[in-house]
């Protein structure tokens, strides 16, 4: 015969749901009145605890929203944004890829002095292509 077991999950992870979960307890216990079998201080300090979280829980979801279009119109200026490329018009990539592929032509046999302009060269050596062995018919 199998045993029972049982499992009652707090939603530690998500703090709108733990939000939830603590409002709904509380209008329980106020629901229950003198019935109720949780204490009194204890509900009061959850409370307490609230009138906390859920102001500051909305504060942060505003700074997220803030924080987000700045992102975003970082992301414009840099053109790194969706839709955008190096040929983007006046952004930084835009820009900073014309610079290095004029310095490059400027500097060829010498693409090391990129590094006075602060690029990261990376100069290596790879082997010419040799052609495969034709297969025998």
């Amino acid at each position: 015969m199998a045993r029972k077991t049982v499992r009652v999950d707090i939603p530690t992870s998500s703090p709108d749901t733990l939000m939830a979960l603590s409002l709904s307890i509380l209008k329980k216990h106020a629901a229950d009145g003198n019935a109720s079998p949780l204490d009194n201080d204890k509900m009061t300090k959850l409370q307490a605890a609230l009138n906390i979280a859920v102001p500051q829980n909305q504060a942060a979801l505003d700074a997220d929203a803030v924080a987000q279009k700045a992102r975003q119109t970082r992301d414009q200026a840099l053109g790194t944004a969706d839709g955008q490329t190096v040929y983007t018009k006046d952004t930084a990539m835009n820009i900073v890829t014309y610079t290095r592929d004029l310095l490059l032509v400027e500097n060829e046999g010498t693409e090391e002095a990129l590094t006075a302009y602060g690029f990261n060269v990376v100069v290596g050596s790879a082997k010419n292509p040799t052609p495969a062995p034709a297969k025998p018919k």
